[in-house]
């Protein structure tokens, strides 16, 4: 479980286009130190605990506060590391404000979780987006991270100005040789009170269309699946704040952006199976594991309604099956001496836990 404390843009030494954490988290000012500890045991009362407790900054620059607001944050948190109810302290930050110096005083603070907003990997684009730091800056911060024992996790965003499909890539592969413990996947959006609001405006940026961007991250998200890296998040947290109307003023944002994904995926591992089973007019039921049936069924089924009218199927279900590892699908063909009941033409779930499309 993580308890998260929003410092929006504190610290931040510059203004990059597509910034206003604001608008993302929802909150105008960074949280008050001595409100805290009110906080956390609000968190350990009333939140369902799954796994070790961590607090963590997000939002802003951590490092780059002055050293005494770094302290005020991080002491308010140590009375809970000492008695044990929380585990560690994780932030958020530039891969140019990490030093050898900052790394000591975070670890002697039990800070042991360390987000690198990298983005990309290409210095142009990287200028482009007014980062103000360099892919060597990325590269030479993850080595003194992993030299002082931290986790690691890196944060990409897929279609900043001057990017490209090949170039985002280029950067997914040189972030997968940099052996990141996870990373994060953000499609980018024009948001309200941002430089690249005008942009958009004045026609300098085109943002990826909805479709564009689920493929960029699907193919992102196979190469980190392939290389053992964990994806930890793909697009922004819905917030009330985010899906006020005005807010987002274009670009790829959908809430399940990370089903779309995963659906997609599945979609094609599904048509493989299909494509070299000779089971055209068939009935069959794909097994999944549980976390995965809805992005199977895929959004208002569309990957059961796609692959029945490409394969010319009878009836085609999605089973959950524990034993199925996540982002897979094992096929199997039925036949039960009957049709699948009929139940309006729509999905249901019948007496052999199979969600079906007839």
């Amino acid at each position: 479980m993580i308890i998260p404390f929003f410092i929006p843009h504190a610290g931040c030494p510059h203004q990059c286009v597509f910034c206003n954490q604001k608008n993302i988290s929802g909150q105008i000012r960074p949280v008050d130190p001595a409100t805290i500890p009110k906080i956390i045991i609000t968190y350990l009362d009333t939140q369902v605990k799954k796994g070790p407790v961590q607090a963590a900054f997000y939002g802003g620059s951590f490092p780059a506060l002055p050293r005494h607001e770094q302290h005020a944050y991080l002491e308010a948190v140590r009375p809970f590391l000492g008695s044990g109810h929380i585990e560690a302290i994780r932030l958020s930050t530039r891969p140019d404000c990490i030093s050898k110096e900052i790394l000591a005083f975070l670890k002697d603070h039990r800070v042991r979780i360390v987000e690198l907003g990298v983005q990309s990997m290409d210095d142009r684009v990287l200028a482009l987006a007014g980062r103000g730091h360099a892919a060597g800056d990325t590269i030479t911060a993850v080595k003194l991270l992993k030299e002082n024992g931290f986790t690691i996790g890196l944060q990409l965003m897929a279609g900043l100005p001057g990017d490209s499909a090949d170039t985002f890539m280029d950067t997914v592969n040189t972030v997968i040789g940099l052996r990141p413990h996870f990373v994060r996947i953000y499609p980018l959006l024009v948001l309200k009170g941002t430089p690249l609001e005008e942009l958009y405006k004045n026609g300098g940026y085109t943002p990826l269309s909805l479709d564009a961007a689920v493929l960029l991250c699907r193919n992102a998200l196979l190469r980190f699946e392939q290389a053992g890296i964990e994806v930890i998040r793909i697009g922004l947290q819905p917030t009330r704040e985010l899906e006020k109307p005005g807010t987002i003023l274009a670009g790829p944002y959908h809430p399940g952006f990370r089903q779309l994904v995963e659906s997609s995926i599945l979609l094609d591992r599904m048509r493989r199976y299909l494509s070299g089973s000779g089971q055209n007019g068939a009935s069959v039921v794909f097994l999944v594991n549980p976390r995965d049936v809805s992005a199977a069924v895929g959004q208002k089924r569309s990957n059961l309604v796609i692959l029945k009218k490409e394969f010319e199927l009878k009836n085609i279900g999605i089973q959950p099956d524990r034993n199925v590892p996540r982002m897979t699908a094992k096929g199997e063909k039925r036949s039960r001496g009957r049709d699948y009941p009929v139940s309006n033409n729509s999905l249901a779930l019948f007496d052999d836990d199979a969600v079906l499309d007839q």
